[in-house]
């Protein structure tokens, strides 16, 4: 049994993870039955056979509607993790329950769900939580923080075993007293022929694309001030929705600079979207300490459609880039990120990657073989497990 917050056909990150992974299982003769909220908003039919196939079971429950304040998300989290409460205590006793974090109230869920059903509980953890939560401040009592991280703690202690996806949050966990962790990396589904970039002809000015979430971890304040003194060489477009698109826009307008603010895309949309730019921002803000163990979903994707990506990125990120030779990682600084791109346009031959991302990716970031890995661990889990 999997509990997450988001599944197909919705588009996010933790969908793309765990529609492949779910679709791994079953390719082996697992059974599957994802607890879910009902899709809102955008969707995508490019998973329908996991809705059609016999050994997965899809159960859903009612959805509050999304909400773009963090209030709101956190309320919006907490009322559906309740509602799939009942949803994760019916059906067949499952073998093992898995519980994805974010959102934190599903791992409260999975954690009661496992004890009352008596069998071994994985957590699925995609951030560096609980320390983000610290450094982020996204809980606005401060009472409240220390309470959460705590609880989150001992739940995480609770489980069978704790899934990581970078290594460095595998150590760091293992520092704060987790026993059983494993490293299972993100990545993205190889050898699928609808992701080819179109061939675009470039044009006078360098082209640089952020497309993404437009939130306090990007951090994109950045980038929007570095265009003050390369509005005349650049064209910068930033295609996303988030918290903080608003106050970009409004230091845009303010600073006087002409940037292309576009909402979302998906699909063939996205692809476009890649083929006009020049250079891709991959960026997590520098003052989270936590980021030194964050990989975004997005630079897998970009390195293996061999985009040329700019890093305003540190630890384990950083050193995927470097490693690919896919691109640069810089200085989280408006001098530096200046220097770079002006690099760029004087050196415009540091922008050919020479497939060395998608190289890099099929060796370590396929998402199949992630999904392979995840199985046995699973297998294993249930296996070693008292509960049986």
């Amino acid at each position: 049994m999997l509990l997450t917050h988001s599944f197909s056909p919705e588009i996010s990150p933790p969908q793309r993870r765990w529609s492949i992974f779910v679709d791994e299982f079953a390719s082996q003769g697992h059974e599957i039955n994802v607890v879910t909220p009902s899709p809102q908003g955008i969707t995508s039919d490019n998973r329908q056979d996991l809705l059609s196939n016999p050994l997965i079971t899809i159960s859903r429950y009612p959805s509050r509607r999304r909400s773009r304040t963090m209030i709101g998300k956190v309320l919006k989290h907490s009322v559906d993790a309740l509602r799939s409460f009942p949803v994760s205590l019916s059906g067949p006793r499952p073998d093992v329950i898995i519980a994805t974090v974010p959102a934190l109230p599903t791992l409260v869920i999975g954690y009661f769900a496992s004890r009352l059903r008596r069998v071994p509980f994985v957590v699925d953890l995609r951030d560096a939580w609980p320390d983000l939560l610290r450094e982020s401040q996204v809980l606005r009592w401060s009472w409240l923080e220390p309470l959460v991280s705590h609880c989150l703690a001992f739940l995480v202690r609770r489980s069978d075993v704790l899934v990581t996806v970078t290594n460095g949050l595998a150590t760091k966990m293992r520092l704060k007293g987790a026993v059983n962790v494993v490293a299972v990396r993100n990545g993205v589904e190889i050898d699928r022929p609808e992701m080819v970039v179109p061939q675009v002809p470039r044009g006078d000015k360098l082209r640089v694309l952020y497309l993404g979430n437009l939130g306090r971890s990007q951090g994109l304040d950045l980038l929007v001030r570095a265009m003050k003194q390369l509005q005349d060489k650049v064209t910068l477009r930033i295609v996303g929705q988030g918290t903080e698109k608003i106050a970009l826009a409004e230091l845009a307008t303010e600073l006087g600079i002409d940037i292309d603010f576009r909402e979302p895309v998906y699909g063939s949309q996205v692809l476009e979207n890649y083929a006009w730019a020049d250079t891709s921002i991959v960026a997590l803000r520098s003052d989270w300490p936590s980021f030194d163990h964050t990989v975004p979903s997005k630079l897998y994707e970009l390195l293996y459609l061999d985009q040329h990506v700019t890093g305003l990125v540190r630890g384990e990120a950083a050193g995927i880039i470097n490693a690919s030779g896919a691109g640069a990682v810089v200085p989280q600084s408006v001098e530096a990120l200046v220097s770079h791109l002006s690099e760029l346009i004087e050196n415009p031959e540091l922008l050919l990657t020479k497939g060395g991302g998608s190289h890099w990716v099929r060796e370590n970031a396929s998402l199949r073989e992630s999904g392979r890995r995840y199985s046995q661990l699973l297998q294993s889990v249930v296996k070693n497990s008292d509960c049986n």
